[in-house]
């Protein structure tokens, strides 16, 4: 852990991270809840069956050749570019002396992903399936920028390295298999009903103003579960989808001739006539009293 410190500053918190790592590893980046190491070249002191575990996820990436690892006693051969996860308390070490073996690992603390987890998917207590996921090229983007900010520490360098934390943390939930799966397969339909009472609480109140926490509540989901799912089943952010539907209901009474356009604009909630006749005509391609004068 001291030598985690020295990396991000002698005022930063380290958590947990491995110092006994620093034996075969550099560490190449680091936020509070983040590692990123290298494996050195050759890779030291390797006692095969030897084995060990961490109190964080781990996630061992190969960049060269496909070095076996063994995790609780059975044996895995980790392809190169894929992303294979450990468990915190799971123990594992190498199965086959690994050299000249360029490997990439990421430790991730477990209060940051089973937050993550919580926000995404309601669920937390995550284990991870022992599978290794081919990596793709936004997560290898996202390291590299990991790395990038770590070394040169610009403005903003820690607020840029927690959401880069955050980030990571998501897709690899997203990619790789774990006790989340159920709850994934089954999400759809659920989420179906609960955006189905959102969809409804908009159509009843056009002419209100809430905001995104507001219509999350509504559907008992967290806010970035619910502006994900809502997107999926409606193709619109909340926002888009929400003022298209106040559209559509001023061309309805427009339409109609009974109605004022200034009773119209308010009617549908916008907050005075020069935002209305805006935001209609970037929609239509016409201000409201051509589209009347069109409908005569």
């Amino acid at each position: 852990m001291e030598l985690a410190k020295k990396f991000l500053g002698k005022d930063q918190d380290s958590s947990s991270f491995d110092d006994a790592l620093f034996d075969k590893f550099f560490l190449t980046g680091a936020s509070k809840d983040l590692f990123v190491i290298r494996s050195k070249i050759p890779i030291p002191n390797q006692e095969i069956n030897d084995q060990h575990a961490h109190d964080n996820f781990e996630f061992t990436i190969p960049l060269s050749h496909s070095p076996k690892l063994l995790i609780e006693n059975k044996e895995f051969r980790l392809p190169r570019r894929n992303i294979f996860p450990c468990n915190p308390g799971q123990y594992h070490g190498p199965a086959e002396v690994a050299r000249q073996h360029r490997i990439i690992v990421l430790q991730l603390t477990p209060q940051r992903l089973q937050e993550i987890a919580s926000s995404m998917f309601d669920k937390c207590n995550t284990e991870f399936h022992n599978i290794p996921i081919p990596m793709d090229f936004y997560v290898e983007s996202l390291i590299e920028k990991f790395i990038d900010e770590s070394k040169n520490k610009q403005a903003g360098y820690l607020f840029i390295l927690e959401s880069l934390s955050s980030l990571l943390g998501a897709e690899i939930l997203r990619t790789l298999r774990s006790n989340l799966e159920f709850r994934k397969n089954t999400l759809n339909d659920i989420s179906k009903k609960d955006i189905n009472r959102a969809l409804e609480y908009l159509h009843a109140n056009l002419n209100q103003n809430f905001s995104l926490t507001d219509l999350a509540e509504i559907t008992s989901l967290s806010k970035y579960h619910f502006m994900r799912v809502f997107k999926n089943e409606t193709g619109k952010t909340p926002y888009r989808y929400y003022i298209d539907l106040k559209i559509e209901k001023a061309i309805e009474l427009l339409k109609a001739h009974k109605y004022s356009i200034t009773d119209i604009c308010f009617f549908c909630g916008f907050r005075d006539h020069s935002h209305f006749s805006r935001t209609f005509k970037n929609k239509t391609g016409m201000t409201p009293s051509l589209f009347k004068e069109l409908c005569t």
